[in-house]
């Protein structure tokens, strides 16, 4: 399945993801998570929305099962 996801410019894909969200479980342990996007100008209209947006960019990933 083919997603796109936003990264920081210039930067390797698994490195630099742009994680916005920090789950807390009941445990006390955390993990990051971003967001997919299954269209490419959905995920182009959300990096709009960001501040410092210029340093992101919308990079296409394959998901597999």
């Amino acid at each position: 399945m083919r997603v796109f996801i936003i990264k920081h410019k210039g930067a390797n894909i698994w490195q630099n993801i742009y994680f916005d969200k920090e789950i807390t479980f009941s445990d006390g342990n955390k993990i990051h998570a971003g967001k997919l996007f299954f269209r490419r100008k959905d995920a182009e209209y959300y990096l709009k929305s960001l501040e410092n947006n210029e340093y992101l960019e919308v990079v296409g990933a394959t998901v597999d099962k």
